[in-house]
């Protein structure tokens, strides 16, 4: 352990400025808040990305690339998709030097179960949503019983690496879980895999398996995400036919496909396009298939959908838009051959992967008193995540009140978001499901695109850039008179200061919007 210099207190930095240092082989990340110095280590705890190219606004630094947040004070994660709090590293100023400690202070352990709460607390789920609640019950110190039940063989996984670098085979299958066993164990949360609900009784607070065994507990979330939709057209039972939620999907696909095999995408979906690249990336020949005219174009709008088509065209990738699937072709009983799209042309295949989409796994929960909506059967929420009493729901199967209406968003932050809301909750410490802002991430062939905000519909998209292979921009989606959204490649900081700005309630007017010197970094950090 050594005592370091870096600099004069009265210059090193101004208020509200962060640098890094890398000392002794230790990346350290240096902010200066409310005239106090404070460091912690300078790279995010998810994949590594450098805390001093994000944005510091008050004591929180939110990381460039996924948008965790952490304070600056004591390195706890405020924020996912980052699971772990940083190290800190003692600061103090001796004859007006800053010195660091450069042997860091480890995060403070995540409690365990006490002998003094004898409440049991059942999650549902094993996914985004229920993993990062049984964290954040140990984390605001719930010291009952913890209960989750899988219907997964595997521990809970990091699901984002199946369509892009588990399928492509970069990602080991021992990166994968999120935890291993004895992490569940040493917190003392019992983890049952292979253990799939089958009823709620609310009434008398007992969860049926689809075993009969019975399951009773205190407080109850349901948080078992979404089912891979199929299409009902002819041939559907052929073998061969993938959908890719689970590792075990991509483990089928991964034994079935091989250098110069065929493979018909069906859906134009970020699931289906980054499936596409990890498979055309291993030599696949692809073909995608979609309803629409441009990729993505509902979420994105047809300019920056037209971006990702054309890195897929320019690595290989074809389509067939405004098409859908009719049949599937091949021998009964056997592999699937051949995929007929409207207008009768058939595309010769190996295999067939669906994109189309997932639906609220909620079939459970039918003849229960938990309300499920009309349309979708997403579980009905209020602003707390609560749908009956001392019954919660998060992830892909909530469906919350926002202004006008209901809202349900199919994203692997936000559900980590809402796991960690529910769990606040019931532990008698409730946020607003507004408090927390929507975020999502893809990276097709080398390009990643940040997404913050959330529009199901829009007035006008307003673009500061072109979106065009290897080209900077940033699109924002106006509606309705207010910023709902944007999206941007190679504009990071400015996405991860938007973030900032959505979080702090101000996000910017149209007419700044429109401005392009705005300084979105600034305004954030004001």
């Amino acid at each position: 352990m050594a005592l370091i210099s870096l600099g004069s207190a009265d210059s090193l930095l101004s208020d509200g400025q962060m640098r890094r240092f890398d000392i002794e082989g230790k990346a350290i990340l240096l902010s200066r808040v409310g005239g106090s110095y404070h460091a912690v280590r300078a790279t995010c705890s998810h994949y590594g990305g450098n805390l001093a190219d994000g944005v510091l606004a008050g004591t929180t630094v939110i990381c460039p690339l996924h948008h965790a947040c952490f304070d600056v004070r004591s390195g706890a994660r405020s924020e996912p998709p980052a699971l772990n709090d940083i190290p800190r590293f003692a600061v103090s100023i001796a004859n007006g030097e800053v010195m660091v400690e450069t042997e860091p202070i480890a995060p403070a352990a995540i409690p365990g179960a006490s002998a003094g709460d004898s409440r049991t607390f059942v999650i549902i789920g094993g996914g985004a949503a229920g993993s990062a609640a049984a964290e954040e019950l140990r984390r605001q110190k719930f010291g009952g019983n913890i209960v989750m039940l899988s219907a997964s063989a595997q521990l809970p996984i990091d699901r984002p690496n199946v369509s892009k670098d588990y399928l492509d085979g970069h990602a080991k299958a021992e990166w994968m879980p999120l935890r291993g066993a004895g992490w569940y164990t040493d917190r003392g949360i019992e983890l049952r895999l292979n253990s799939t609900a089958a009823s709620v009784d609310v009434a008398g607070k007992v969860v049926v398996l689809a075993d009969g065994s019975r399951v009773s507990y205190d407080k109850l979330l349901l948080a078992t995400g979404g089912t891979p939709r199929t299409l009902r057209v002819p041939g559907a039972t052929l073998k061969n036919i993938f959908t890719l939620r689970e590792q075990a999907d991509a483990d089928a696909i991964i034994t079935t496909k091989h250098e110069g095999a065929r493979a018909v995408v069906v859906g134009a979906s970020f699931i289906g396009l980054e499936a596409a690249n990890a498979l055309a990336s291993t030599g696949v020949k692809v073909i995608v298939v979609g309803l629409e005219a441009v990729p993505l174009e509902r979420v994105l709008g047809p300019r920056v959908g037209a971006l990702f088509q054309k890195l897929h065209e320019q690595n290989g990738v074809e389509f067939r838009l405004n098409s859908g699937v009719e049949k599937y072709i091949g021998p009964d009983d056997g592999a699937v051959t051949g995929v007929q799209i409207r207008g009768g042309e058939v595309l010769h295949c190996d295999f067939v992967l669906l994109g189309v989409g997932v639906a609220p796994t909620t079939g459970f929960l039918n003849e229960s008193a938990v309300k499920l909506h009309e349309r979708d059967r997403a579980v009905l929420v209020d602003t707390k995540m609560e749908a009956a009493p001392d019954v919660y729901a998060a992830g892909d199967i909530a469906r919350y009140p926002i202004s006008g209406g209901t809202e349900r968003i199919e994203h692997w932050r936000v559900a980590q978001q809402h796991g960690i809301l529910a769990a606040r909750a019931m532990n008698g410490m409730p946020e607003p499901v507004s408090s927390r802002v929507p975020f999502f991430w893809t990276k097709q062939w080398g390009t990643s695109l940040r997404y913050v905000g959330h529009a199901e519909s829009w007035d006008e998209v307003v673009l500061h850039g072109t979106p065009t292979p290897g080209e900077a921009f940033i699109a924002v989606y106006i509606g309705d008179g207010k910023v709902k959204a944007a999206a941007g490649v190679g504009r990071d900081r400015e996405m991860a200061a938007l973030n900032l700005c959505f979080a702090q309630g101000r996000p910017p007017t149209p007419e700044q919007a429109r401005d392009p010197g705005f300084d979105i970094v600034g305004f954030a950090r004001a």
